[in-house]
């Protein structure tokens, strides 16, 4: 049986990269521990830098998490001075999240991170398998259904609820 072969073999391929994205987050989450800030806040920060200010409901659906993980996960950024929370203009049942000036601060320090990992990267597999690691597993995520949170292809917040870029066009 395939199965049984492969598996006694230990020749399952993805969990090389399994355990890769584990290393690479463990050394993230550590290199983040001094800013004071976990890896799924600081990608919260930089999609709210780049989309501008979202509600918490779409932020959650974006990063597929529960809306009481999504709570959590504001309620420790706002703790922190990283976020500001305001009842959305037009329907106070929603709250608009959006980056405070700490949290632009803050993610000028995460983003160094981020290129620290990146180097990181470079040094082990040296630059050219580094670039077709990152397109292969770009080619993968996009592939298995992930996107870009802010991307131009990526479902947008507009008053607290998510368009599509054809509704945003037919809108246009």
């Amino acid at each position: 049986m395939l199965y049984s072969t492969a598996m006694s073999k230990g020749r399952f391929k993805f969990h090389s990269l399994l355990h890769s994205s584990s290393i690479l987050d463990k050394r993230l989450d550590t290199l983040l521990t001094p800013i004071g800030i976990k890896p799924k806040q600081a990608r919260i920060l930089n999609v709210l830098n780049r989309i501008g200010p979202s509600s918490q409901k779409v932020l959650a659906e974006q990063f597929d998490v529960t809306s009481g993980s999504m709570s959590t996960m504001i309620d420790r950024l706002l703790a922190a001075g990283l976020v500001h929370r305001e009842k959305h203009p037009d329907d106070k049942r929603t709250d608009i999240i959006s980056l405070s000036e700490r949290g632009r601060d803050i993610l000028v320090e995460v983003r160094d991170v981020w290129r620290e990992i990146d180097d990181l990267i470079v040094e082990k597999l040296g630059t050219e398998k580094a670039a077709l690691f990152n397109e292969l597993t770009r080619e993968l995520k996009y592939a298995l259904g992930g996107r870009v949170i802010g991307h131009p292809d990526h479902p947008v917040q507009s008053k607290g609820r998510t368009k599509s870029k054809p509704e945003r066009e037919r809108k246009a």
